[in-house]
């Protein structure tokens, strides 16, 4: 991608998780735009659904995604030392990084593929039936893991720790947000890429051109073929994941 003809950057994520990509681009110069396509809440209901849990002896703890993270420290106040013989499993670096920030060490995670995908090929997860594993998430969400997980008869406990929403359209929002098409808008979850094409289409009547002219910077061929499903035609560029060092290449830079 050449970022030298990108009139502006847009970075899509939830505001309470865009600030190392943000802080990453502008030290390279770049004076990216934010633009949250998702709104986190806490889920303060796990609170007492976590202590009805807080003595059984995990095998395996997986979290994806470095909020899963923030919240489940937050909210059950998890540690190392709750669960001492539990391994912690971590769906990418980012989320790796932000357990070790909470004094975690020794977790694995995927290789390459940083994805539901990519934690069920792990090594650790198979061979499963009777394990104990409990997953850190938000509400919602694809469905993948934890059935895949209970079919090779594992016992999985969820706990939603957050909740993901769409922001709220307002009659202000062509004025929040210009869609030049020499923009490219950093996408990386299919949930915000369905939210960006909402609010971005309801903002259209004055917002020219379409936003499915739009450039868009996904991370997978499945949000690829997602948003060629929302009536995209615009070019659209694929990360290798979601992580900044990998939405960084894609752009460039």
């Amino acid at each position: 991608m050449n970022v030298n003809h990108i009139e502006h950057i847009v970075i899509t994520k939830p505001i309470t998780t865009a600030s190392s990509l943000l802080q990453r681009l502008q030290s390279l110069g770049f004076q990216p735009l934010l633009f949250p396509t998702l709104e986190i809440t806490e889920n303060s209901d796990v609170i007492a659904y976590f202590h009805n849990f807080r003595n059984t002896l995990f095998n395996s703890a997986l979290f994806v995604s470095p909020t899963a993270v923030h919240y489940a420290m937050k909210l059950c106040a998890l540690s190392p030392e709750i669960w001492p013989t539990t391994q912690f499993i971590a769906q990418g670096p980012g989320t790796a990084k932000a357990l070790m920030h909470y004094g975690f060490h020794t977790i694995i995670t995927p290789e390459k593929e940083y994805s539901s995908e990519g934690l069920l090929n792990l090594a650790i997860l198979k061979n499963i039936k009777g394990q104990k594993i409990a997953i850190f998430k938000g509400k919602g969400g694809r469905g993948l893991l934890a059935p895949s997980l209970q079919q090779q008869g594992a016992i999985v406990t969820i706990f939603d720790c957050y909740e993901r929403r769409c922001p709220t359209p307002t009659l202000g929002l062509e004025k929040q947000i210009h869609i030049p098409k020499n923009s490219v808008f950093i996408v990386t979850s299919s949930e915000g890429l369905q939210n960006l094409a909402f609010l971005l289409h309801f903002a259209q009547p004055m917002n020219k051109p379409d936003w499915r002219d739009c450039h868009l910077l996904l991370i997978s061929d499945k949000m690829c073929s997602l948003a060629r499903k929302l009536g995209h035609k615009g070019k659209i560029d694929v990360a290798d994941n979601a992580s900044d060092e990998a939405i960084l290449k894609a752009l460039g830079v």
